[in-house]
């Protein structure tokens, strides 16, 4: 934001206390009187989910019965990350133009078309488009849906920041409930299997639009209106004082050194991207490997269902707290070591045998569930810590609000992307190598991502670059 200084200069008549008057009146405007935005973006991040948890407990099954193509089933779930991966950037655009709040309203919408395209599909004898491109169109809805943990944390101040991100994710504890009931309750409710949890799926991102609505967020048009108003108190004839947004627009900074001008926004993007891909190597799996090991659907959607409430409910119990206190590097690598003891637990229990399989040899249901468990708790503290490192408060004075939101479009197209070829080959590695080397692969993604993360701390404070809470510093005040 420029100086009042320099918008004296600017603006002539206006002098440097009536400028400072003027920005801090704006300034809180700007930030709201309660958390109404946090618990909107919270709710809309529930219903969100819910339809989420809907497709990891159905989409690979319900597409192995639709097509009778067992590759197709997590070929479906790669299509829908896929989709994720290539809006991504449009959606952080358009997020930086018109706001969040129309992007993922709108994009809802589609997520009920999609669903309903889905759900249509069944009843037809032949088709087969209606289906993927209804699946294409719930990949589009649930990216969208990412931003919603950025609203929230754009609508408080910044030392609250990281306790409204880890709240406006732990809406999803009530998905974690939600979801998988829905997905039990509504798999023979119509005449064709599976039909009716893609008609349930079309009513959690009609409830996501329905909560993305009342969102106070507007995009920066109307922010830039609502700064050049004239303050209560003002003559009338005196111009208002002119900020950084009122400058002509400068060429968007290129990918490459946006990211090479902050250590932040490198360690947010490996983080959230490993936190996913690293989860979705044995959750895209799981389902089918239970069954394949003679468990029923259901207890295949009850261990999911705990997988969800370890993914959110941290969140309201203190992930945010956990970051704003320790610092995002020491929660990450706190999550990294997670996934690392994971990949041992499932790898030593099976490989061990004894109380940890069958008597024939299959896995037993409680290691199914102990290790879904402790990677949504794993996912939780990587993902939270990743996300708060890409925030404003962690990014400045390195990157803009709107460099901030491109980076973080960076991170959900390389994230989904990564998911959309985990998802795609977890299916075959699943019968190639078995579950319990398909576990131990969560060992090298978490011990590389925490490695990394502590070599990028280590160049940063060498370089004098890590501000409070292992954020960037500006550069006028590196030594």
């Amino acid at each position: 934001m420029a100086t009042a200084a320099s918008a004296t200069a600017r603006g002539g008549s206006v002098t440097t206390t009536r400028d400072a008057a003027n920005l801090a009146r704006v300034a809180s405007r700007s930030v709201p009187r309660d958390w109404h935005d946090v618990v909107f973006a919270s709710l809309a991040q529930a219903a969100a989910t819910s339809g989420f948890g809907i497709i990891v407990s159905t989409l690979v099954v319900a597409t192995i019965a639709r097509t009778g193509v067992r590759g197709l089933g997590t070929a479906s779930l790669a299509l829908e990350f896929a989709t994720r991966s290539v809006v991504s950037l449009p959606l952080a655009r358009l997020a930086t133009t018109r706001g969040r709040r129309v992007v993922v309203a709108v994009s809802g919408a589609l997520g009920v078309a999609g669903a309903l395209l889905a759900t249509v599909d069944f009843f037809l004898s032949t088709a087969r488009v209606p289906y993927f491109l209804g699946i294409a169109l719930l990949g589009v809805a649930n990216c969208a849906s990412q931003q919603l943990r950025f609203v929230a944390a754009a609508a408080v101040v910044p030392a609250s920041q990281p306790r409204a991100l880890s709240v406006g994710i732990a809406g999803g504890t009530i998905a974690a409930f939600v979801g998988p009931e829905l997905a039990k309750a509504s798999r023979t409710s119509l005449e064709k299997e599976y039909a009716g949890s893609f008609l349930a799926m079309a009513g959690c991102y009609a409830a996501l639009v329905m909560f993305t609505l009342p969102l106070r967020e507007e995009g920066p048009a109307a922010a830039k209106s609502a700064s050049g108003v004239s303050v209560e108190g003002d003559e009338e004839d005196e111009p208002p004082p002119t900020y950084e947004e009122d400058e002509p627009p400068l060429p968007p900074t290129p990918l490459k050194q946006l990211f090479r001008s902050s250590f932040s926004a490198r360690k947010g993007l490996a983080c959230v991207a490993v936190s996913w891909a690293a989860m979705f190597v044995v959750m895209s799996a799981a389902p089918v490997a239970m069954i394949k090991a003679g468990h029923s659907f259901d207890d295949a959607a009850t261990a999911l269902q705990y997988h969800m409430i370890l993914m959110f409910l941290p969140g309201l119990l203190g992930t945010g707290d956990c970051v704003r206190v320790l610092g995002p590097d020491v929660v990450a690598i706190a999550g990294c070591a997670l996934y690392v003891a994971c990949g041992f637990f499932t790898y030593a229990a099976e490989g061990g045998g004894g109380d940890a399989s069958s008597r024939d040899g299959r896995v037993s249901l409680w290691v199914f569930q102990a290790i879904l468990i402790a990677l949504g708790l794993a996912w939780n503290l990587l993902f939270v810590s990743g996300s708060g490192m890409m925030t404003p408060a962690q990014c400045s004075p390195t990157l803009t609000r709107a460099e901030c939101v491109r980076a973080q479009g960076v991170a959900e197209t390389a994230s989904f992307g990564a998911v959309a070829v985990v998802a795609a080959c977890a299916g075959v590695a699943l019968d190639e190598i078995g579950w319990a080397a398909l576990c131990a692969c969560l060992m090298p993604l978490g011990a590389g991502c925490g490695t990394y993360v502590l070599i990028e701390r280590a160049r940063a404070r060498a370089r004098g670059g890590v501000g409070k809470g292992g954020g960037d510093l500006d550069a006028s005040a590196r030594v």
